[in-house]
């Protein structure tokens, strides 16, 4: 019996739809993930494989099967084990925007896998938003991805996690199921009380969390978070409270939507002084961000407009152009420097350090009260709840 075709996931009959679509491809260094389930000493071993593409090549289909990893004695469904690797992959960028899966066939047949398992992960990635199909043209990565955070740091926490877990006689599988239900776990309410502490940069995020959970030990659990990405951590997890500074308070107000009581924190006047001086400045005048991400000097301008900030030209620069740092120097009236900037010491790297502002701010004291009473007030809705 002929197979039946697959026009999702197939490669185009046209030869020259073929040509057009693989003759710019280049030598590409890729790197190739192995998934941890069921072999720890294999876990985040990026090995680096060198091919070329040629105009017509044999397999323009990424990735093969040699970049994934099925391990058949774990608990975790095969699905789930394809579709994290392949989420990680493009996540991290070895599969970048406008690349092509294989075929849902080959990578069934390549895997050993039901092809109609392949066609599950294929159409749990579109829902996610990592990927699209068409009619011809197959399943490649979406050209907008789901946003997400550093993958490399995630892939270093899992590892050391992994490490650890190693030398107390745990395996991956073990560890694996444990994370699975501690994250269950964290839908529902938990002994503690959970804050979230929104901000325009992850290190002002987890900088706020962490001065939190060090003023009130033993009663809460709070997590730093970006501001927009305040829906899918509540989609994920529940939290009794949403934190976030003043700025933010009626951003964050509208992304939660009523789901959680949002705090607007005070913060000290070191930091709203340093946003008056800069609403203050003239037209024209040239304000240097210098962060870690693009995202973050967006996001700090975004910040200043809310404050009132009009006609300063904000240029934003990261933390490794050493170029555009140079250029600043010389010509920026003020620049304000990110705590992760900060703390590389680029502020001493200047040619005029006292133009340089912290984007950095501690709690007003009135703030720290006010989360006390949020918090008092959430313990006694759930005595009262429990009685």
């Amino acid at each position: 019996m002929a197979a039946r075709a697959d026009p999702e996931n197939d490669p185009p009959n046209d030869p020259l739809e073929t040509r057009r679509r693989f003759a710019a491809r280049r030598l590409t260094l890729e790197p190739v993930w192995y998934s941890a389930l069921g072999q720890s000493d294999r876990y985040l071993d990026l090995l680096t494989v060198a091919h070329v593409e040629t105009e017509l090549p044999a397999s323009p289909a990424v990735p093969s099967s040699r970049h994934l990893d099925v391990t058949r004695d774990s608990d975790v469904p095969i699905s789930t084990q394809i579709y994290w690797q392949l989420v990680y992959q493009i996540d991290s960028g070895r599969l970048v925007p406008g690349a092509r899966l294989a075929p849902v066939r080959e990578l069934g047949a390549a895997l050993r896998v039901n092809p109609n398992t392949i066609r599950a992960v294929y159409r749990r990635l579109a829902a996610a938003g990592y990927v699209t199909s068409r009619h011809g043209a197959g399943t490649v990565v979406a050209e907008r991805q789901p946003k997400r955070r550093r993958p490399d740091a995630l892939a270093g926490i899992v590892s050391e996690m992994l490490r650890r877990a190693a030398q107390s006689g745990f395996t991956p599988d073990e560890v694996a199921a444990a994370t699975f239900a501690a994250s269950s776990e964290r839908r529902h309410p938990g002994p503690l009380v959970r804050v979230l502490f929104a901000e325009c940069t992850t290190a002002d995020a987890g900088h706020g969390a962490e001065r939190l959970n060090n003023e009130f030990v033993g009663l809460i659990e709070a997590e730093g978070t970006l501001i927009d990405e305040l829906p899918d951590r509540l989609d994920r997890f529940h939290y009794d409270l949403i934190a976030t500074t003043t700025f933010h308070a009626d951003e964050a107000q509208a992304l939660v939507g009523g789901r959680a009581p949002v705090l607007a924190m005070l913060v000290g006047p070191g930091y709203v002084d340093m946003v008056l001086e800069i609403v203050a400045l003239k037209a024209g005048a040239r304000v240097g961000l210098v962060c870690a991400s693009g995202r973050g000097a967006a996001n700090i301008a975004e910040t200043l407009s809310i404050a009132g900030t009009k006609g300063v030209e904000l240029i934003p620069v990261l933390i490794g152009d050493r170029e555009g740092l140079a250029d600043l120097s010389e010509t920026a009236d003020l620049i304000l420097m990110s705590r992760e900037a900060l703390a590389l010491g680029l502020d001493t790297d200047l040619k005029h350090p006292d133009r340089v502002r912290p984007w950095t701010f501690e709690f007003d004291p009135a703030a720290i009260e006010h989360l006390r009473r949020s918090i008092d007030g959430v313990i006694s809705e759930r005595e009262a709840s429990s009685a």
